[in-house]
């Protein structure tokens, strides 16, 4: 139900809101109303700030009770009245043993000239240790994630850009390209086309990130003690959790915010945007001048579309290149693909994918996702799939062809070498395997879908259909199951 402009908004409304509840057409009728209420301005604010810190109260961890130190000083306590009252009795005598003890060893010290004159007690002076400058904080790295078209590190277009770890210092600059960047768990930064971006501060306490052109940018939500900021000519955003784009050229700086808060500043003021909002400053403008508006549905759903492609076991940058790899997706032009259901843009691209088998799938001409084959991942070692204009565009009409050819191509000596153990034992298996080939008769991929064989012996026979090879003809992907 949409609010009337004639009345006052609910503060639950605002908190509605805030919690992502109401719909675009609801919320700029409150937005509406609010701009010239100056009662539902301060209530929007009002709540607004209590909603941002429901989050931090959550990541707040329990307080700790020590209920061990009480239950233990208890025990001690009443363990110690009960031993003094046993041993009231013999107190003259132990005070008086205790004495003599005492006495005794005075006259050895004095007699053996061990007795020194004590000193005036050293009085403790608390100084607090002056801040750690930032090359001796803990550093950040961070791994690129996805990346396509003409990307550049540090002034170079790099073979290696998925097995390097990017540190403070490094200079990140595209043309007709894009690269998406890991540094966290949750956290990344995707730098558009024809932008350069340097990571001019880089560790555990401060992030700061120097833009010419346009990121997009999804934070974790950080630590007290943690800053984040993105410089943008004279103006910086600063962000504590959030999702948000900054562009900046020499004429304008403009910022959005898909979901959190962020706050742009620069030696005039300071001015907050929050979720689904944008601001717009041409060069010269004053922070006070400007004016912050609602996202429209098809600027949140670009957000959205250009979320930084980020792993979901983050860990560290040096573990994370030894445990994961390189997925190389190429296509016959630009194409839409998805990886395992999620979609990563146009191909052809690279993406860094953890091991284990993966299902590609590419968009034909009317936009349907078609899946392209499957490509088994070993840490550390790239794959690739190749994806055919024919074998993307329509069904192929070459199965029949290819099938045959492959059955009459496969060596069977060699297929019973790698069956011996199981034809002796009297036993029968079978293995499904999954095989795309292009027109040239190249195999673009071949993987086993389903076997009963040990994983040696279907390794062996997955090599030798790989051994087949095609003549020039109709391309075509297809099923079949080799029965042994």
């Amino acid at each position: 139900m949409r609010q009337p402009t004639s009345r006052h908004v609910a503060p639950h409304r605002w908190a509605d809101a805030f919690a992502g509840k109401l719909s675009e057409a609801e919320l700029a009728t409150m937005e509406r109303h609010a701009d010239g209420c100056t009662a539902c301005a301060k209530a929007r604010k009002r709540v607004q700030r209590v909603s941002e810190s429901f989050p931090v109260l959550k990541a707040q961890s329990a307080p700790e009770l020590g209920w061990d130190g009480v239950r233990a000083r208890v025990h001690w306590s009443v363990s110690t009245e009960r031993r003094a009252k046993v041993r009231a009795p013999n107190r003259p005598l132990a005070i008086l043993g205790t004495a003599a003890l005492a006495a005794g060893v005075l006259v050895l010290a004095v007699a053996t000239g061990s007795v020194q004159t004590p000193g005036p007690a050293p009085v403790a002076k608390h100084v607090t240790p002056p801040p750690a400058p930032a090359s001796q904080l803990p550093s950040l790295a961070g791994l690129v994630s996805r990346l396509t078209g003409q990307v550049m590190i540090d002034g170079v277009r790099r073979d290696d850009a998925f097995e390097r770890t990017l540190v403070a210092g490094t200079v990140l600059a595209t043309g007709h390209g894009r690269v998406d960047v890991q540094f966290g768990d949750r956290s990344a930064f995707s730098l558009g086309p024809r932008s350069t971006l340097e990571l001019r501060r880089f560790d555990a306490h401060a992030i700061e990130l120097v833009v010419e052109g346009t990121v997009d940018i999804t934070l974790a939500h950080r630590a007290p003690d943690q800053r984040f900021s993105v410089i943008a000519g004279d103006r910086t955003i600063e962000v504590r959790g959030t999702q948000f784009r900054v562009t900046h050229d020499a004429n304008a700086t403009h910022v959005a915010c898909r979901h959190g808060r962020v706050a742009v500043r620069d030696a005039r003021g300071e001015l907050e945007v929050a979720t689904a909002r944008k601001v717009h400053f041409v060069r010269a403008t004053a922070i006070d001048a400007a004016r912050v508006v609602a996202l429209s549905a098809d600027e949140l759903d670009q957000l959205a579309a250009t979320t930084p492609a980020t792993l979901p076991l983050w860990t560290d940058a040096q573990t994370l290149v030894q445990t994961s790899a390189t997925l190389e997706i190429a296509t016959v032009g630009a194409r839409a693909v998805r990886v395992d259901g999620v979609e990563l843009g146009e191909a052809p691209l690279r993406v860094r994918v953890m091991p284990g088998r993966h299902t590609v799938e590419t968009a034909d001409r009317a936009g349907r996702f078609r899946r392209a084959g499957w490509v088994d991942v070993e840490p550390a070692k790239p794959a690739k799939i190749a994806v055919q204009a024919e074998a993307a565009d329509a069904p192929s009409g070459g199965t029949a062809a290819r099938r045959k050819q492959l059955r009459a191509g496969i060596d069977q000596s060699k297929l019973g070498q790698c069956t011996r153990a199981i034809s002796k034992a009297g036993l029968s298996a079978y293995v499904a395997f999954e095989i795309s080939i292009d027109a040239s008769g190249a195999v673009q991929f071949l993987n086993v879908v389903d076997s009963d064989l040990p994983a040696s012996t279907r390794n062996c026979v997955r090599e030798v259909l790989a051994d087949v090879r095609f003549k020039p003809g109709l391309a075509a992907t297809f099923r079949d199951k080799l029965e042994l």
